[in-house]
């Protein structure tokens, strides 16, 4: 079985659905500390040439705190509607505009407060949006050992998984080892998104930003070939010249 768990992010990259697609189980890490500035709360989308940033707002955030401790600022009628507007001015053009804003008004009707219960939301949202399959938990459903940490902490919820294989985002490849991982009994894979252009309002191709770019730029059929687009590095590989 395949696991793959990473924090919860407000409408991240294609990369990050890919990881989710990837596995048959997805942890969102919502015990894991708050980072500022991060992608917890904001992505980027494109507002013709510009790239913005585009955000949830966070009552009094704290790195000192876990995800799940945090809440949002009251999402009202007029914020979202304001919210709303933003995405039709930045996409007005977009093919997939309408596709967009019904789910993003989905997104924004979540009526409760806490961050980690609105990110689950707003993930298994676009999940279903995009038909990803995926069984989705969080780390705080198992028991914790607040002894182990880093490496540790992934080994045992893999463990309590049942999971034999673990997917992990290329940014972790200076993080874990194969080897160590293989001495748990599981096997490590890295998963390295793939640029794939597709037509945006920019003159040149900006890629990395928000799911939401992607799904007002593209239709169902084009997204799922948008998501194959990844390699998994399964072994250490010779560094590039």
């Amino acid at each position: 079985m395949i696991a793959a768990i990473n924090q919860p992010y407000f409408m991240p990259y294609i990369g990050y659905w890919q990881l989710i697609a990837s596995a048959d189980l997805f942890a969102i890490a919502d015990n894991y500390n708050y980072i500022n500035k991060g992608w917890i709360n904001r992505n980027r989308i494109l507002n013709g040439n510009k790239i913005q940033y585009y955000n949830i707002t966070i009552d009094h955030a704290s790195q000192n705190r876990y995800i799940c401790d945090h809440d949002i600022k009251p999402i009202q009628p007029s914020d979202k509607e304001h919210k709303l507007k933003q995405l039709r001015g930045a996409y007005c053009h977009a093919p997939y505009l309408e596709n967009g804003l019904e789910l993003m008004d989905r997104v924004f009707s979540f009526e409760g407060l806490n961050l980690a219960d609105f990110l689950f939301n707003s993930i298994q949202i676009v999940c279903d949006y995009l038909q990803i399959g995926t069984k989705l938990e969080r780390t705080t459903d198992y028991e914790q050992d607040p002894s182990l940490r880093f490496a540790d902490r992934v080994y045992d919820y893999c463990h309590q998984m049942g999971a034999d294989t673990y997917h992990n985002p290329i940014g972790g490849l200076k993080l874990y080892s194969f080897e160590e991982f293989a001495e748990h009994g599981i096997q490590l894979a890295f998963l390295k998104s793939i640029p794939k252009p597709y037509p945006q309002s920019s003159e040149n191709f900006e890629f990395g930003l928000s799911i939401i770019d992607v799904i007002m730029n593209n239709s169902f059929e084009e997204i799922q070939e948008l998501l194959k687009s990844y390699r998994l590095i399964t072994e250490p590989e010779e560094p590039e010249a």
